[in-house]
């Protein structure tokens, strides 16, 4: 029979029930909890109450089961508590966990973890009489101590309020008394790792065992884990007594068979035996000589030292059973001589017991694993729903660290000195509190706070301190604070721009343009009222909408028209110019350009290619100075009248509905902007403009220094009826039947500091001086040029410079020179023009500016400039397209 009998609860044997339950003999009870790091995480192998090694036995490790040793004859009944503290249990759980996705966050694994262990431990102290508590490391885990603390905070607050209550009615109430409990549980440590580097000899041993007891009762004292009254602590430590012991048995968790395996792989390398090998059978079996006669024993008395005979007669049953015997002698005792109370200790029956710890077990094990139960106690309910808040202390500590994080990093993003901000600005902002917020944050919430911050940001920032951003119609955004608004200028980005009047003569500082009337007409209409220049110039009026009714509205039509080819848009820009090209020629009684200056003879749309392919046309079959040849031809006078007649009835603007944006070649056909985005105006005689110096100061002002040069232009004049031209001959130098004219052009880039330059092709800035003489206008007149270019002018910045006037002065001929010119900008690349009937002619002898719109606005809205440019790149965002150019004759009676 072995000496201890064994099994789990609550599968006991009936035979062992009967013969246990009927003994009245009294028993001590003794828990075994802690930690094992194998398999079968069974923690009584130091203990030395088993009869075979665990892992010969078959035991399948499950979290919450409870073994049972008992042994009669030393009136002691183990409890062997398997926890989450057990690797195999450990990894049982999480596997679990993993397979059911309820994992989550280490932290909540950890604190599930260590709570079921906790609440084994809590039941462990109401049942036994001594606490075994098993460690795998070489010193005390400090960890334990915030269990132990928060258990005693458990019992203290809940445990004493209903469990005496609960127990009242019952059979063994009257032996549990008011503590609701055996005793107060000594509690012994018991390390099965002994550290390296201390020697195994006695005087070592025991000085190691002391130190540590030392360190544990200081710690456990710190933290009110233990008092003087032992009745009110969690559990108690001997005062006269050892209880630490450190296991020196390397070989006590050695597997037999694995040793048993490797001794026969050993023999099975073997060629053949010998007598020499007798000794490896020797550790084979339980005693040398084992199976031998005593004659063949030749057995020598070996004289072990004191130590070796100290090490192995050395285990923890001896420490153990002086507990034991102390309990069944007196019973436990241990407040501190500065308390006098009586203390509470009962032994029980085996019976007795075994129907208390089935109540206990379902208290404290049972029921709070069953989801479904509900307490009628109100004690008891409160330590079912609070006892794992108790627990998780980390948990709170980490809380109260996130929270703390919290309130500093709003109080940060809060600035009272930023009343209003950019969506930029906040961003910003909320990532300096959330880098705060981290530094703080730790545990579970730490997300869910994350988001909660951010979230308070979100709402700080919208309930009044959100900054309007509506863009301008440049792309700057409304520093304003959010605000509603009736028109649209009254917003403000806060951005000032210098920009120059129409006729160029003063600059003046505007704001950012918010609509496309102040961009192009507002602006330029006060700058006339500070201009004396603008209110004397002769100007060429645009025609507008005229209304001839008070609800007129603004033309609706699908904005998203579909993109003609290059070659249908020409053929479409020339049916609608067709009348118009012939008006023009009647008009004047001469012809426009003609192909032999290498552009579009009837001024309507072409591009680059197109230009380079008559170009191209054009040098097979003529000089290089016929490239500015121009051919006039007088028409009948009687055309001239039927064409203006049959002009009048096709054309004829609506009067109730006006065109939203700008005129452009997709534009709908009778519809009229409510103002003129475009200026062309004569700013005086051609003598203003003296090639040697340029365009002076008090003329026009905010020119770079060497870029205020406008670029001769000589066009070769061929006339049919040259007799016109008679009373102009001394004037002109006449080669055969060709004049030679001279006009002088520019196109004017303007940047929002004010800085104003001329180009001398489409990638290079005009320089002054002496080459200035040898550049030649065919460059900007034959070319596209872009309709913005980086400022020349020195800055930490790179300005973006835009197209903003086309500069003319025309020869003193009886010629009117004529523009058309044509944008094309945007992404759909629409193509901009003046949206004249006609053509306009400038007079001869005079300085013409033409004015471009500030700002460009198709059928889908307002076309921002861009942000950023380069020389290279400057041709993708628009241009102003070649062509623009054509001279016609003036008649004799005009």
């Amino acid at each position: 029979m072995p000496e201890y009998q064994s099994w789990t609860f609550p599968d006991i044997p009936t035979e062992l029930a009967d013969q246990l339950f009927h003994n009245e003999e009294k028993l001590v009870v003794v828990g075994v909890i802690g930690k094992s790091a194998f398999s079968d995480c069974n923690k009584m192998v130091a203990i030395g109450v088993l009869d075979s090694d665990p892992s010969m036995l078959e035991h399948e490790p499950q979290e919450s089961t409870i073994q049972f040793y008992y042994n009669r004859k030393k009136s002691i009944l183990f409890l062997h508590f398997q926890t989450t503290f057990d690797v195999a249990c450990m990894q049982k759980m999480l596997e679990e966990e993993l397979a059911q996705n309820t994992y989550g966050h280490f932290l909540l694994f950890n604190q599930r973890v260590r709570n079921r262990f906790a609440r084994m431990l809590l039941f462990a102290t109401q049942v036994c009489h001594i606490i075994v508590f098993v460690e795998l490391s070489v010193t005390f885990d400090a960890s334990l101590l915030m269990i132990f603390r928060a258990l005693k905070i458990v019992r203290d607050k809940y445990i004493l309020k209903f469990l005496p209550k609960l127990v009242k009615n019952s059979s063994t109430g009257t032996f549990l008394g008011k503590s609701a409990r055996l005793c107060s549980p000594r509690i012994l440590f018991l390390f099965e790792n002994y550290p390296d580097g201390y020697e195994k000899t006695s005087e070592c041993i025991s000085k190691l065992e002391f130190e540590v007891e030392d360190s544990i009762y200081k710690m456990l004292r710190n933290e009110f884990i233990i008092t003087n009254n032992s009745a009110m602590s969690l559990f108690s430590i001997p005062s006269n007594k050892r209880f630490v012991y450190y296991n020196t048995d390397i070989k006590m968790r050695e597997d037999p068979l694995l040793k048993s395996i490797s001794l026969l792989q050993d023999f099975l390398e073997k060629n053949s035996f010998k007598e020499d090998d007798e000794d490896d059978l020797e550790d084979l079996t339980p005693f040398k000589g084992f199976g031998k006669p005593l004659t063949q024993c030749n057995l020598e008395r070996v004289h072990s030292s004191a130590e070796e005979t100290f090490l192995k007669k050395r285990n923890f049953m001896d420490l153990l059973m002086d507990h034991v015997n102390e309990a069944l002698e007196m019973g436990f005792d241990d407040s501190s001589t500065k308390f006098k109370g009586k203390n509470h200790f009962v032994i029980l029956p085996a019976k007795a017991w075994y129907d208390t710890f089935n109540l206990l077990h379902r208290i404290f094990i049972e029921n709070p694993d069953n989801p479904k139960f509900e307490a009628n106690d109100g004690d008891y309910k409160a330590y079912l729903e609070n006892f794992n808040k108790i627990m998780d202390i980390d948990d709170e500590f980490f809380n109260a660290c996130c929270d703390t994080g919290l309130q500093k990093a709003f109080a940060m993003y809060n600035n009272p000195t930023l009343t209003h901000y950019s969506s930029t600005v906040h961003k910003k902002l909320v990532e300096e509190a959330v880098s705060l917020y981290m530094k703080y944050a730790r545990g579970t919430q730490k997300t869910i706070n994350e988001n909660k911050l951010r979230e308070m940001c979100e709402r700080c920032w919208r309930n009044g301190k959100q900054q309007c951003e509506i863009l301008s119609l440049r792309g700057n955004p409304c520093i304003l604070p959010k605000h509603m608004v009736t028109e649209p200028s009254e917003h403000s980005s806060g951005h000032v721009f210098i920009s120059t009047c129409n006729c160029g003569r003063t600059q003046g500082r505007r704001e950012d343009p918010y609509t496309i009337r102040h961009a192009n007409y507002e602006f330029y209409e006060y700058m006339a009222n500070n201009c004396s220049l603008c209110a004397k110039v002769k100007k060429v009026h645009f025609p507008v909408f005229e209304p001839s009714i008070n609800d007129y509205r603004a033309a609706e039509f699908e904005q998203a028209f579909p993109k003609l080819s290059i070659i249908d848009s020409i053929d479409l820009v020339d049916r609608r110019n067709m009348r118009s090209a012939n008006s023009f020629a009647s008009d004047e009684c001469s012809q426009p350009l003609t192909a032999s200056q290498g552009t579009h003879t009837n001024l309507s749309l072409v591009t680059s290619d197109e230009l380079c392919k008559i170009t191209a046309d054009v040098d097979g079959q003529s000089s290089e100075e016929s490239m500015n040849e121009l051919v006039i031809q007088v028409k009948d006078k009687n055309d001239i009248k039927a064409d203006e007649k049959e002009r009048s009835i096709y054309r004829q603007p609506s009067t109730t509905e006006y065109l939203p944006g700008m005129v452009h070649t997709e534009s709908p056909l009778g519809l009229l902007p409510r103002f003129p985005s475009w200026s062309l105006a004569c700013v005086g005689p051609s003598s203003v403009y003296s090639h040697s110096t340029g365009l002076l100061e008090h003329f026009q002002s905010g020119f770079l220094s060497g870029a205020n040069f406008l670029l001769p232009w000589d066009v070769h004049v061929r006339l049919e009826h040259s007799a016109s031209w008679a009373y102009e001959n001394s004037r002109l130098r006449k080669m055969g039947e060709v004049f030679i004219l001279k006009i002088f052009v520019g196109c004017e880039y303007e940047c929002p500091r004010g800085h104003r330059f001329m180009m001398s092709s489409a990638d290079k800035v005009l320089r002054g001086g002496s080459g200035i003489m040898r550049d030649s206008g065919s460059k900007i007149v034959y070319n596209n040029m872009p309709l913005y270019f980086p400022c020349p002018s020195r800055s930490h910045k790179a300005d973006i410079g835009q197209l903003m006037r086309v500069h003319v002065v025309t020869p003193k001929a009886p010629v009117n020179v004529m523009l058309d010119p044509k944008v094309r900008t945007g992404e759909r690349e629409y193509i901009f023009s003046m949206g004249l009937p006609n053509p306009p002619k400038l007079t001869q002898s005079a300085y013409w500016i033409l004015r471009l719109p500030y700002i460009y606005q198709g059928d889908d809205g307002p076309i921002s400039p861009p942000s950023e440019i380069t020389a290279a790149n400057a041709i993708n965002y628009g241009c102003l397209m070649a062509g623009m150019f054509g001279v016609s004759e003036t008649e004799m009676d005009e």
